[in-house]
């Protein structure tokens, strides 16, 4: 469990990865994925949400732990009553289905576990339809992105792709069958402001590595490149904060074209 836990090639080669927190198990639960194991300590009387848990959820494997050895496993102060091992899922871009209000959104090599989480969160706040993570990054499976996702991680796709061709690819396909997706791409040093481009329709939108932003395969199949404008001596903002700021103005213009 601990190797799983801590190291990411493990997690892979087993095809599991540890999950902790209340909201966490619940949309784990809600949204279907396979628990492998479930991690508890009945030397203390467990809550009504634990039993419920453990007594209608299934799992290949229950292991009844000391507290001590269960606060070993846990990352809280306090520890947690239930811990779980949930198998991961294979799920393509080219599963993901294209759709007339379709919203992707590509991070572009994150490096931050908090800030691929905390995009995940505000993906789902503002009706994405999956998290699309692109060439050499950050785990989506490590414990620090579930956490900062506040479990949503569950709720959609979040998947893998090697670059931007593939993204190009499903882009192209969802073209060819008459969903005219626009390609957002983001960049400080863009001339389009995003609140003055039309962000209406399908789309895909683009951010970039924290430190060096998008790579140049997704600048040149952006059809625009926007920024955010801001008025403080930083010349950037963190790109999680920048996604939720352009998220909620893709759906702010969706809503009024409707």
């Amino acid at each position: 469990m601990e190797v799983v836990k801590r190291n990411r090639e493990k997690r892979h080669r087993y095809g599991k990865f540890f999950v902790e927190g209340v909201s966490a198990i619940n949309l784990a639960i809600k949204y279907g994925w396979k628990f492998d194991s479930f991690i508890f300590s009945s030397a203390k009387p467990l809550s009504n949400w634990a039993e419920q848990v453990l007594n209608d959820t299934r799992a290949e494997n229950y292991f009844d732990l000391t507290p001590e050895l269960l606060q070993q496993l846990s990352d809280k102060e306090e520890t947690s009553e239930v811990l779980a091992l949930v198998c991961m899922r294979s799920t393509k871009l080219s599963d993901v289905a294209a759709s007339p209000t379709g919203l992707i959104v590509v991070f572009d090599r994150p490096s931050s576990p908090g800030n691929l989480g905390t995009l995940i969160r505000s993906a789902d706040a503002f009706g994405a339809d999956a998290i699309v993570i692109s060439g050499h990054a950050v785990d989506p499976y490590d414990t620090q992105v579930l956490r900062a996702s506040v479990g949503t991680f569950f709720a959609h796709p979040v998947l893998r792709v090697e670059s931007h061709e593939e993204v190009l690819q499903w882009v192209n396909q969802a073209r060819a069958g008459g969903l005219q997706f626009k390609v957002l791409g983001t960049s400080a040093k863009a001339e389009q402001v995003c609140s003055e481009a039309d962000l209406s329709g399908p789309c895909v939108l683009l951010l970039g590595n924290e430190t060096s932003g998008l790579s140049r395969g997704y600048k040149e199949m952006s059809d625009i490149l926007l920024k955010i404008p801001i008025n403080g001596v930083a010349s950037s903002l963190n790109v999680s904060c920048a996604a939720s700021i352009l998220l909620y103005e893709l759906q702010r213009q969706r809503s009024a074209s409707k």
